[in-house]
């Protein structure tokens, strides 16, 4: 085997993120009605999801370093088939239903968090010099991803019923299941050593870094809070059948968001000169998102709320890879503790924004749920605004 193996098993281990971040979102519906589950409670599952991931970063990034990467990926893939297996036994389990979801949630949450702390710095440490690339490209899949877990879970549902959601998240586990094995086998790079890592110290006493762990927050609560409500309010309050609104909506969000983001590593590859920077375009991606917040909110004409889903994707595609490639590019000695407390702001911020939205959506509605949480992208943008003006003094 050789380091393509290594490349190729990051990017089946980003659809495995996919996966566990973005199927219980697509399962929304049926659980709730199978269950008697309230919006709260079906964003509470999205909240400790990400809360567990965010725990998982900040207690193993330094453990990390000092122990290698391989045997945390191969744990963190177990945890996923495990956790997911769990989840889809809750029909059958003699326990209270909302109870086992939870669990579920909480064991495939932590190989979520596994993958989000050691994926990045796996790719960034393999000898290329396209860091930025790589990293865009590697998190297209994810995207990918999302929008195989989002079409045809949804085509399976709508063919064989909603009650059939079970089957459906057992077969996805196969994919984590393989992974264990190529994880297990291909060549790994070594961790940076402690001695030769810049001083985490003096990297936080940075503004410039204190301002991409706000920029990665907003990235992670505009583009989950967008993608895990889509497919509910576009059948509860647009009007449109679950998998007219999933196909074309969420699976157009998701589409958009890969081409973004592997179109950027390819043409950031080849060197084209007209390209603007990439901290510019995650700029201009922000101000996408947050019109298409606006236009979703707004719009009762499925078309435009279908447009919507389609400009946000194409807008946040760059900002949580960016972060990281902006990050690695401004602390290149940095160790794994980085990338674990950039992973624990997204995942805060990914567990803030569809947990907020939820609590808006029973108390308020669906509609103002978007007027309200466009406030994420708003933030993006202004945090952006500072990182130019922080690189500039430094």
């Amino acid at each position: 085997m050789s380091y393509k193996t290594t490349v190729k098993a990051c990017y089946l281990g980003t659809i495995c993120q996919a996966i566990i971040i973005n199927l219980t979102a697509i399962l929304f519906i049926p659980l709730g009605y199978q269950f008697g589950l309230s919006y709260t409670q079906l964003g509470a599952l999205v909240m400790v999801n990400f809360a567990v991931q965010v725990s998982i970063s900040l207690i193993f990034g330094s453990v990390v370093d000092r122990f290698g990467f391989r045997r945390f990926i191969v744990v963190a893939h177990i945890f996923a088939v495990v956790g997911m297996a769990w989840f889809a036994a809750t029909p059958i389990v003699p326990l209270n239903p909302y109870f086992v979801l939870m669990t579920g949630t909480i064991i495939f949450a932590t190989a979520g968090g596994f993958m989000e702390l050691l994926l990045s710095p796996i790719l960034n440490s393999i000898p290329t010099d396209e860091k930025s690339s790589a990293m865009s490209i590697m998190h297209a899949f994810f995207c990918f991803g999302h929008l195989a877990v989002a079409l045809l879970t949804t085509l399976f549902l709508f063919v064989f019923g909603k009650d059939a959601w079970p089957i459906v998240t057992l077969i996805w586990l196969l994919i984590p299941l393989v992974n264990i094995f190529i994880f297990a086998t291909c060549p790994m790079a070594e961790t940076l050593p402690a001695k030769q890592q810049s001083s985490a110290k003096k990297i936080f006493a940075q503004p410039l870094f204190i301002v991409l762990v706000f920029i990665i927050f907003f990235a992670g609560a505009s583009e989950i809070t967008f993608s895990q409500w889509t497919s509910a309010y576009l059948e509860e309050v647009i009007g449109l059948p679950k998998v007219v609104g999933d196909i074309a909506g969420v699976s157009m969000f998701a589409a958009m968001m890969g081409l973004c983001r592997i179109g950027y590593g390819i043409f950031k590859k080849n060197g084209t000169k007209w390209l603007p920077s990439q901290s510019r375009l995650m700029q201009i991606g922000g101000a996408f998102a947050l019109v298409s917040y606006f236009i979703i909110a707004a719009t009762s004409n499925p078309v435009l709320a279908l447009l919507a889903c389609t400009l946000c994707g194409l807008g946040v595609g760059l900002l949580w890879p960016g972060t990281l490639s902006l990050a690695v590019e401004a602390f290149p000695k940095a160790g794994t503790w980085m990338f674990a407390i950039l992973a624990a702001a997204g995942n805060v911020g990914s567990a803030t924004g569809p947990a907020v939205f939820g609590s808006i959506a029973d108390n308020i509605g669906l509609r103002t749920g978007f007027v309200l949480t466009a406030v994420f992208p708003v933030g993006a943008v202004m945090c952006l605004w500072f990182y130019h003006k922080f690189k500039r003094v430094r």
